[in-house]
């Protein structure tokens, strides 16, 4: 979705510089996949790479930078990421960007380092993309501050938050199984049929189970 999207922004010329901020682990396979699958080079950036560019900024000097999201949240890599401007900013396990809020009455939010980074980089990047497969977690309050994060606006509210559980939500498209098909027509997910089949023990497995 990441390479198709950067092509597509490409093609329409929206774009130039993008960041990807991923998990450590996968650093690598983000940057072999990109290459091999979409003719895409990114350039992993990490402290070694900072320190190779002595006083000069490596989010800048390239175009297109894969960095760890969580290395990305300290504050001074935080700082360098702020001074460069990308067009285009992809998170993947955006749910870890998270905000809670504690109380009824007086309501207060709490902010987790990465949500942080994700206020001072988001919201000033024209483009943005948020992979998770988990976005809800079980609390709206959670799911709303992470929408926040693509438009402060129109999510700023609690009255908006009720709108996330309506069918006719303008913002959120939900996608069933039972209604994704090929370009042909046909499901792409075979059709699930249960039924209970009788059968009878022997007196060993009788024995055996009880």
């Amino acid at each position: 979705m990441s390479g198709m999207l950067i092509k597509e922004l490409k093609a329409r010329h929206s774009v130039e510089r993008i960041l990807i901020l991923v998990p450590p682990l996968v650093l690598k396979q983000w940057q072999e996949e990109l290459q091999e699958k979409f003719q895409e080079s990114f350039h992993i950036i990490n402290r070694a790479v900072v320190n190779e560019y002595g006083g000069k900024n490596p989010f800048i000097s390239n175009n297109h930078c894969l960095a760890s999201v969580y290395w990305a949240a300290k504050d001074d890599v935080k700082q360098l990421i702020n001074k460069a401007q990308f067009d285009l900013i992809i998170v993947d396990e955006a749910h870890k960007m998270a905000a809670y809020t504690h109380g009824t009455i007086k309501k207060k939010t709490t902010r987790t380092k990465l949500y942080q980074l994700g206020e001072m980089i988001l919201r000033k990047v024209p483009n943005c993309l948020l992979l998770t497969v988990t976005p809800h977690k079980g609390d709206m309050e959670n799911f709303r501050h992470l929408m926040r994060l693509i438009d402060e606006d129109i999510f700023s509210s609690t009255g908006v938050n009720e709108t996330l559980r309506e069918k006719s939500n303008p913002f959120i498209i939900r996608r069933l199984k039972e209604n994704l098909v090929n370009f042909d027509g046909t499901p792409i997910f075979p059709k699930r049929t249960t039924k209970t089949i009788q059968y009878h023990l022997t007196d060993e497995e009788l024995d055996l189970y009880y």
